[in-house]
């Protein structure tokens, strides 16, 4: 079965709207990682755990919309962006651990 594709109008749209939410969390991890060993740390960090998982739930919903030809424009736009949320949330996670 071949997935429907959305029109070019819809997919600049929700890559426009992807780009502007990974910023966002992005900025969130960068205020976690700031406020480690403070008390603010555990808020920022809920924040930007919510954030990096709005946006990559977004993205996969928008992957689910695309053709093919689509996916692959968006996996080379975008993908590494995600990507790279979920290796700083992770890097963050990861030295909380290392530290205690």
């Amino acid at each position: 079965m071949l997935k429907e594709s959305i029109s070019s109008a819809d997919l600049k749209r929700a890559m426009d709207d992807l780009t502007e939410q990974f910023m966002e969390a992005r900025e969130l991890i960068d205020d976690a990682r700031e406020s480690m060993e403070t008390v603010y740390f555990s808020e920022d960090m809920a924040e930007a755990q919510e954030a990096v998982k709005a946006t990559l739930d977004q993205y996969r919903k928008l992957l689910e919309q695309l053709s093919e030809d689509q996916r692959q424009e968006v996996l080379r736009t975008i993908g590494l962006r995600m990507e790279e949320l979920k290796a700083q949330e992770q890097a963050i996670t990861d030295s909380l651990h290392d530290s205690h």
